[in-house]
């Protein structure tokens, strides 16, 4: 797959899928930990800011080449584990982490997060790779029946 097409197809989608998760984890965790904060209009720009930070990283698993399942699975867990220390490490100089209870519920809501979106991704391309397989048996079934 060219970057182009990776570029559109995986980065810029999971950062819509992942713009919508951070915003329903953002209003859950803060309902939990701080139900008497009211925010500013400037509140809708952070479910932006850490969709972008969170997608970034998405960069690492783009490849030119097919990659082998192992391959996969390690670009997977760097791809996590980044992920991780730039949401956690932009909240903790942000001085938004108030308590280890917070730090720990938040690293679990971007593992929760980072699933969620793995899967939605995973579904959308298992569709896509059906949906072509479709197309190549109709197109195998005239080409045969030309014959």
């Amino acid at each position: 797959m060219d970057f182009k097409t990776f570029f559109v197809k995986k980065v810029m989608i999971s950062f819509y899928i992942t713009v919508t998760f951070i915003t329903l984890a953002m209003a859950i965790v803060g309902l939990i930990f701080e139900p008497e904060t009211r925010l500013g209009y400037e509140a809708f720009l952070s479910p932006l800011l850490f969709g972008a930070i969170a997608t970034f990283p998405k960069l690492i698993t783009y490849s030119k080449e097919e990659l082998s399942v192992k391959q996969t699975l390690l670009r997977n867990v760097i791809h996590f584990l980044l992920l991780e220390v730039l949401i956690l490490g932009s909240l903790y100089f942000a001085e938004i982490l108030t308590s280890s209870s917070m730090t720990v519920s938040l690293a679990v809501t971007v593992l929760i997060i980072y699933v969620a979106v793995s899967v939605i991704m995973w579904i959308n391309d298992k569709k896509t790779a059906v949906q072509i397989n479709q197309a190549l048996k109709v197109l195998q079934y005239h080409h045969e029946s030309d014959d």
